[in-house]
């Protein structure tokens, strides 16, 4: 099997489990909810207050709700021994690595648009196609979580205390994309992202490149701790 052909294999497997299961994208959806809620009584957000704190409990919501998901990408082989089978397939196992980063993107990206509706109507954001520019800083800010976020996932799969060590390890390195993510949205909501939006853009699609090609030459390292 060719090397696309095994990370799309494992792509299919994590899809139809999750669609069968909801294990993952369920707390995703609560978690997100709530903190949604938390914020909306405790701040008075609309007009400038939105376009100022909007984008940090946004994106503050989607970070610690992907640590569920990512936690989780390797939980299943772990369970029931297939990693090492996984392992000692013949192939490159950077393709494990990439199949897992594209189902952790998925799930992040669905999360997120899912969310978006609740966002606007806990917040009293209008709906409309100046928010079209948003999804591109959702595409490329997942890409920048799952990229990071599976690596880490891996490395810490091994660990006693991975659920304390991912988000110690993952929440550092992912802080430069976050920054962007931040300010990005927060130009979208502005209206006000005609020139100022590209380098944010920028900077999230070379971070999200440099760190999935990092990611696929350490992967193997990674995964074997």
């Amino acid at each position: 099997m060719s090397f696309l052909g095994r990370a799309l294999a494992i792509l299919r497997k994590d899809l139809k489990a999750e669609w069968r299961t909801k294990a993952r994208l369920s707390p995703m959806v609560f978690f997100i909810l709530l903190m949604l809620l938390v914020f909306n009584f405790s701040f008075d957000l609309g007009g400038a207050a939105l376009r100022e704190i909007g984008p940090g409990t946004l994106w503050s919501s989607y970070v610690f709700a992907s640590l569920l998901s990512l936690g989780r990408s390797f939980a299943d082989e772990r369970d029931n021994d297939a990693l090492d089978a996984l392992l000692l397939a013949p192939g490159d196992c950077g393709a494990i690595y990439l199949g897992k980063m594209l189902g952790n993107f998925v799930f992040l990206l669905a999360i997120e648009l899912l969310s978006l509706p609740f966002f606007a109507l806990f917040f009293n954001l209008s709906l409309g196609f100046f928010l079209l520019p948003l999804l591109a800083v959702f595409v490329l800010g997942s890409a920048c979580m799952a990229s990071a976020g599976t690596l880490f996932a891996a490395l810490s799969n091994n660990m006693r205390l991975r659920e304390l060590m991912l988000p110690l390890l993952l929440l550092p390195m992912i802080l430069p994309a976050l920054i962007s993510c931040v300010e990005a949205t927060g130009l979208v909501l502005a209206n006000d992202c005609c020139e100022k939006l590209f380098p944010h853009l920028q900077m999230l699609g070379v971070y999200a490149v440099v760190f999935t090609v990092l990611s696929l030459m350490l992967f193997e390292y990674a995964i074997e701790e």
